[in-house]
């Protein structure tokens, strides 16, 4: 991939720089915001990527920060102004002291690219995370950009939040829905197939902390209870049928039965992309996906050689075989599994790293019984536990993206694509190149303890009340 080198105010020499979280003087202007287009958006952060034609930026998108809709407060304007109070508390540089450059990071977009690079790159490795650049918006930048996009964003968006227009740092990063190719030097290619995937908890709980009357978390997985309780929220209007546990089976056909779940109840954790533009997704509350995947057969067109009728049921073949031999999923795992004390015994490590000399405060019926044996962790063992556990949180509520294209163009020649993987699909020995690329690998936040442990207990406690039920 290329070095981003032409931008004005960019300085690519510098990029790997920008590691204390300081703002650097990389700037885009007014001039650079044509080509960028709007991708998606969540809660916190609104996604554009680049369609134009400046080699500087093809293969991007930036990742800008968003501010709510009900914010009066004033946003400084400046690089210099913004340069000022830190993100983390004084707790939070305590429990990552080892990490000294997040004390110093001033903006959320700087304390996003430390965390990926300096915590989760290691642990899943630069080639499923990107860490991104930083890179300072101007005012112009911004304002020309939120015209151009205001119009594609939903409604319901942009009554809860808009992009703070005052300028600020935010995150170039490569966009994974597609493989970078210079412009004029590779013809008729085939096009890409990008999946994206929420995969959630892939494994039980088994720690001493867990409560008897809450055993069930050690049986049932975390994702079927919470979708009990999105249901009686309203939020689904039927149970899915997706279990995480098939997904993180670390086996083919246990992929495989996931993949074919998530197919017929996608929710939000499905999503399916031909040259970035969704292709299959289904409706977020449960509803059929019959006709979603009658389109998808006929699109599959494009890129499969199995025969019409079994091109979704290749497709689904590949995914899992590309996941499987990936070893992607066992590595996540690994991650999430550092969670050793589940939130009921977190939640007490927490209250000790709080305060050390006090008796840890009951938090509720779980901190209601003797759990001695986890007060008296030392404080750099109850900062570890906690420390571990929202590490853990994070890799529980990312996305993956796995993004394919026939190995071979139309002409049969092969194209140059670098850092991928090639494998061939099972079904019908097709070769494919691929890359994973692991999302929203976003720092958790202390303050959110107390939070997760009220959460904890709405979703077992609904989750009873609906088994129960007649």
């Amino acid at each position: 991939m290329e070095a981003i080198d032409s931008a004005p105010g960019f300085d690519a020499d510098n990029a790997d720089e920008v590691e204390s979280g300081k703002l650097r003087e990389l700037e885009l202007y007014k001039d650079d915001a044509e080509g960028w287009l709007y991708r998606g958006e969540g809660a916190a952060n609104i996604v554009l990527a680049y369609h134009g034609s400046r080699p500087a930026f093809i293969g991007r998108v930036l990742r800008i920060r968003k501010v709510s809709s009900h914010d009066s407060k004033p946003k400084p304007s400046t690089a210099a102004e913004m340069a000022q109070k830190p993100i983390l508390s004084e707790d939070e540089q305590k429990l990552w002291r080892e990490w000294p450059a997040m004390a110093d990071a001033t903006t959320p977009a700087a304390m996003a690219h430390i965390y990926a690079s300096s915590i989760i790159q290691p642990l899943l490795g630069q080639e499923h995370v990107d860490a991104g650049v930083l890179v300072y918006l101007t005012p112009e930048f911004l304002e020309t950009v939120n015209h151009d996009v205001a119009e594609k964003r939903p409604e319901w968006r942009q009554k809860n939040a808009h992009l703070d227009l005052t300028g600020g740092t935010a995150l170039l990063i490569t966009d994974h829905s597609s493989f970078y190719t210079v412009p004029g030097r590779v013809e008729d290619l085939p096009p890409t197939i990008t999946v994206e995937i929420k995969p959630k908890w892939g494994c039980l709980p088994t720690a001493g902390t867990i409560s008897e009357e809450n055993n069930i978390k050690k049986h049932v997985s975390r994702f079927s209870m919470h979708q009990h309780l999105k249901l009686k929220q309203g939020k689904i209007s039927s149970l899915s049928k997706y279990s995480p546990l098939d997904l993180f089976s670390g086996n083919t056909d246990g992929i495989h039965k996931a993949l074919l779940a998530l197919f017929e109840t996608p929710q939000n954790n499905l999503r399916i992309f031909m040259d970035g533009v969704e292709i299959f997704g289904g409706p977020e509350d449960g509803g059929s996906t019959e006709e979603a995947i009658s389109i998808l057969e006929e699109q599959l067109q494009r890129v499969s050689a199995a025969p019409k009728g079994q091109r979704v049921v290749a497709f689904q073949r590949l995914v899992a075989h590309m996941l499987h031999t990936s070893k992607i999923l066992e590595s996540l795992l690994c991650v999430q599994q550092l969670d050793e004390y589940d939130i009921e015994g977190a939640i007490v490590a927490y209250h000790k790293f709080l305060k050390p000399d006090a008796d840890t405060e009951k938090e509720g019926k779980h901190i209601d019984r003797d759990l001695d044996w986890v007060q008296s962790l030392s404080w750099d063992e109850s900062r570890r536990v906690v420390r571990n556990y929202l590490i853990a949180a994070t890799a529980k509520d990312c996305g993956l993206m796995l993004t394919m294209r026939p190995l071979y163009n139309i002409s049969g020649k092969p194209f140059p694509v670098p850092s991928t993987f090639v494998t061939a699909c099972p079904t019908t020995t097709q070769q494919f190149v691929y890359k994973i690329a692991l999302l929203d690998m976003d720092l958790k936040r202390l303050k959110k303890m107390p939070f997760y442990l009220s959460l904890d207990n709405e979703i077992v406690s609904t989750y009873k009340e609906s088994v129960q039920e007649p």
